[in-house]
This record gives structure tokens, C-alpha cells and sequence, in this order.
């Protein structure tokens, strides 16, 4: 495992093929894209990455910045929701998670289970927890350990619940909002719009 905050490079890899194409359009050039990341990063591109390895979350938040400046449009936090909404969709239609088929009464226990799982498997430094909260017709899920937790992943994963969270309540119209109480603290709020 990484000593550094790190994230897996299955949750990388997408960002990484994504700027790989940018480059292969013309829309950056190799030599402007090695100005924007630091040498390191440049040995986690243009290669299929071990699964099992790691990629320091710096490196990925340098190319985060590169991938929003030409994708963008002005909206970091929408670009990066859409990136997490699809990255939940490839894992439906993959098949991997039989969570995602669960009945519309189960819909917040399954799309949490699914997401806090994710979480532990996808960063070496932070802790996903899971509360109900019938009262309010949803649930929270909470990231403790999350000072180096950055805000495109926050994003991402805002699109990633809110994929799964619809996908299983029977396509409710929900809303999903996230908020960081402390510097070491991130809670994402599911419900029922």
C-alpha cells in the first residue's frame, strides 16, 4: 500500500485515459502537459495501470485540474458530478455490484453499502461510515481521515450516490449534497427531492 494519500489506479485510470485522448485530439500538447504535472506524475500516463497499484491523490488533483480547464466549461463541481455519475453507470452495466439491483425499499442501505464500500477499496486514507435517516426519507454517509480528501473527489463521488441512490429508489428524483463540517470531515446528505 502507498505510504502517501493515495487513490487506486482503477479510480484513476479513467482521468488518466481521459487526458490521453485530450492529447491525441491536439487539444493539449505533450509538451504543455508536462509543464501543468511534475515529473512523477507522468509515469501513471499513457499505460494501463495495475489495478492493484496505487496513484498518489496529488498526482491525480494536477490532472483533475488539466482535464476540468479543457472539459469544463467554467463548472468544476457539474463536470466532476458527470464524471462520477458515469463511472457508477460503467459499473452497473458491468454487473459488478449486485447492490445496484436492489428493491426500492432497501434503495439507501444498498446504494450507502455500495458507496462506503467503494471508498475503503479506492483511497488508502480515509474511513466511510453510513447512517440512516428515515425521519428525512435518506441517509449520510461520512468520510473521517479526510484532510487530504480534495474537493474534485467530493464531486465525483456526489454523482457517484446520486446514480446509485436514483437508480435504486425506483428513479425518485434524489438530491445529493455534500459539505466538509471540518477540515478532516466530509458528509454527503442523500434524500428524496
Amino acid at each position: 500500500m502507498a505510504d502517501a494519500p493515495s487513490i487506486k489506479a482503477t479510480g484513476f485510470q479513467g482521468a488518466a485515459d481521459d487526458l490521453a485522448r485530450l492529447v491525441a485530439e491536439g487539444r493539449i500538447s505533450g509538451a504543455e502537459l508536462a509543464k501543468r504535472l511534475q515529473p512523477p506524475d507522468v509515469a501513471y500516463l499513457d499505460k494501463q495501470l495495475a489495478a492493484s497499484s496505487w496513484v498518489p491523490i496529488a498526482t491525480y488533483v494536477r490532472v483533475a485540474a488539466v482535464l476540468v480547464e479543457l472539459e469544463g466549461r467554467g463548472d468544476a463541481q457539474a463536470y466532476f458530478r458527470a464524471r462520477g455519475r458515469k463511472a457508477a453507470e460503467r459499473l452497473h452495466k458491468a454487473g459488478v455490484y449486485k447492490q445496484f439491483d436492489a428493491s426500492v425499499d432497501t434503495w439507501g442501505k444498498r446504494a450507502g453499502a455500495i458507496a462506503t464500500t467503494m471508498g475503503a477499496v479506492l483511497y488508502n486514507f480515509t474511513k466511510w461510515s453510513f447512517e440512516a435517516l428515515p425521519d428525512r426519507g435518506g441517509f449520510e454517509i461520512r468520510i473521517d481521515g479526510a484532510r487530504e480528501f480534495p474537493d474534485v473527489l467530493r464531486w465525483v463521488g456526489e454523482g457517484f450516490i446520486e446514480y446509485t441512490s436514483r437508480h435504486q429508489s425506483g428513479k425518485r428524483k434524489i438530491q445529493v449534497t455534500s459539505a466538509r463540517p471540518s477540515p478532516d470531515r466530509v458528509v454527503y446528505t442523500v434524500q428524496v427531492a
